[in-house]
């Protein structure tokens, strides 16, 4: 039987594949994109949580405001970077954070660290599709490799992981139906404060952004996928024992996003063996955790 981790991470990656295709075709702002995302996650995880109520687990509380205000540094430090270095190179660097989580987690959790070693020959198989799929993700984009940016920009992957590893945390501590919309609701409530304190100080010309009928028809679409990725996304991650398996599955967006691409005539330079390669490692990991 197929674990249900990895049909939650494959349905999640499609669907942040589509927000992306959605958000390139349509021509829409990141500014309105994010925010419209925020509301629409408010929208869904308010009814969700009036039924089924909030965790009352405190430790639940203080991992979500941790992991929120470390996705609110994250993309100040992420589009810092973009703006310095590149995207290509952070697109190429970012998947180097799933190892480092990996054995991350394994630190936090060491019980489960003797689980895996009870099966050593299925372990040495997880941590070879893991590397593999990292090395194919990394080799997927065209880009010069600069140790001196790598410097520059490790702190993103950094932050990037530390993250990943409070969110898998914080659903461990309630029930899916209370901690993946209670999750989802907080952490995108505490975001749009984010966003409109910073607006107000810095860029009041982003409400008018946010609020344009373009982006309003564009964002609005564009964040209606990536919410119900990132609802999915979390049940995988509620669902699974280790968060790295989540994060490499769903690097299959990039492979979404070349069909996709291919389909609708775009040109398409990228490396498509590494493209399968991810496609080879995600299924292995399927079949190494059942």
């Amino acid at each position: 039987m197929i674990p249900a981790w990895f049909v939650f991470a494959l349905v999640a990656s499609f669907l942040s594949a589509m927000g992306n295709y959605a958000h390139q075709r349509l021509g829409g702002t990141n500014t309105a994109s994010a925010v419209w995302m925020k509301l629409i996650a408010v929208t869904v995880a308010l009814p969700m949580v009036i039924i089924n109520g909030l965790p009352t687990e405190p430790m639940f509380y203080v991992l979500t405001l941790a992991a929120s205000a470390i996705w609110c540094v994250n993309d100040l430090v992420y589009f810092s970077a973009v703006k310095n270095h590149g995207a290509a190179l952070l697109s190429r660097l970012w998947p180097m954070g799933t190892i480092l989580g990996f054995f991350a987690w394994l630190a936090i959790k060491p019980a489960l660290l003797d689980t895996y070693l009870a099966d050593m020959p299925r372990f040495i198989g997880i941590m070879l599709a893991l590397f593999f799929c990292v090395g194919c993700a990394v080799m997927l984009q065209k880009c010069a490799f600069s140790k001196a940016a790598f410097k520059a920009v490790w702190h993103v992957i950094l932050i990037g992981v530390v993250g990943i590893l409070l969110v898998k945390s914080a659903v461990d501590y309630a029930p899916p139906e209370k901690s993946v919309f209670g999750y989802l609701g907080l952490e995108a409530a505490i975001m749009l404060f984010f966003y409109g304190t910073y607006f107000t100080l810095r860029r009041r010309q982003a409400f008018g952004e946010v609020f344009s009928r373009a982006a309003l028809r564009t964002g609005a679409i564009v964040a209606a996928f990536l919410v119900a990725a990132g609802v999915s996304r979390m049940y995988a991650f509620d669902a699974v024992d280790h968060p790295a398996y989540v994060t490499a599955v769903c690097m299959l967006d990039v492979v979404w996003l070349m069909v996709f691409g291919r389909l609708a005539g775009w040109k398409d330079d990228s490396n498509k063996w590494a493209g399968m390669g991810i496609v080879a490692a995600a299924v292995a990991l399927a079949f190494l955790k059942i």
